[in-house]
């Protein structure tokens, strides 16, 4: 039941009632204290009938995050609106803090469900940044990515090293054996790369064509040189079957690597030039 006013005809009441029993999202009237006073139909379809119950021991599991939740709101008026993961749910949380009565202080919770919607901003977001055939960063998160991760490393005097990686002779591969072929050799370099990089560490992006990139945060340029030789020995080893009797051919990459110290000057753009020059020379030499 809601909490009753000598100020309010039993009409007003019934109509308040109605409204939130009708609404489709889950509302919840809590005191100062957390304990819920009041709960609508889908709020007790998803939690069961819990009155008199804190917070905490009906929605959160964690008594701290009940007691921060509109806990500013509550203290100054004001409004909040956030977003709550509960048990492996996303929920979009109004919370509207009111004085009632003799002064006492409560809050209304509303909580809309937005899971399925919050997947599929997610999934979204993934497509627009993510190549679309390898499976690793696009240029365009790269190229925002590194500006950043630049940024970073100066201001807090750390490493930063760069791969460039190209394959060797792609245009007349891909022109010979045809651009499925091809396909398969870039994502096989793809597979490569991400065997051999620290997982959500390193940034492994394709730059365009046959070009590729691996940002590794952290990193000094040896160690990165480390990294460089795992990629090449291991596409190396790859085999591309070419005809229906199975004749096999290896292709190889050349990689450049250029990096930023601790007090380097270096622009995210000047990193980019001198990886891509550092690949060329790499390429005169046999991809080393």
């Amino acid at each position: 039941m809601l909490l009753q006013s000598d100020t309010i005809s039993n009409k007003q009441q019934d109509l308040f009632s109605v409204i939130l029993s009708s609404m489709k999202d889950m509302v919840f009237i809590m005191d100062k204290e957390n304990r819920i006073l009041y709960m609508n139909k889908p709020a007790v379809d998803e939690y069961g009938v819990s009155l008199g119950k804190y917070c905490y021991q009906v929605i959160c599991n964690k008594e701290d995050i009940c007691q921060q939740t509109g806990m500013e709101a509550i203290l100054k008026g004001q409004t909040v609106h956030l977003e709550r993961t509960i048990k492996g749910k996303v929920y979009d949380s109004l919370v509207v803090p009111f004085v009632y009565r003799t002064n006492e202080i409560y809050k209304m919770e509303i909580m809309r469900d937005i899971t399925e919607r919050k997947q599929l901003q997610d999934e979204l977001e993934k497509l627009s940044i993510t190549d679309k055939l390898t499976g690793l960063y696009n240029r365009r998160y790269f190229d925002d990515i590194l500006e950043k991760e630049v940024l970073r490393t100066k201001r807090l005097h750390h490493d930063l090293s760069l791969l460039f990686i190209d394959i060797d002779k792609f245009k007349h591969f891909n022109d010979t054996y045809g651009h499925a072929m091809g396909d398969k050799v870039l994502q096989r370099l793809g597979d490569v790369i991400n065997e051999q990089i620290r997982k959500g560490i390193d940034l492994p992006c394709r730059y365009g064509g046959e070009e590729f990139t691996i940002i590794l945060p952290e990193t000094l340029p040896w160690k990165a040189i480390i990294v460089a030789n795992r990629i090449l020995k291991s596409f190396r080893n790859v085999e591309f079957h070419i005809t229906k009797n199975g004749e096999a051919i290896q292709k190889t990459i050349s990689i450049g690597i250029a990096g930023i110290g601790q007090y380097s000057n270096l622009s995210a753009r000047s990193l980019l030039v001198h990886a891509d020059r550092a690949m060329y020379n790499a390429k005169k030499t046999g991809g080393k």
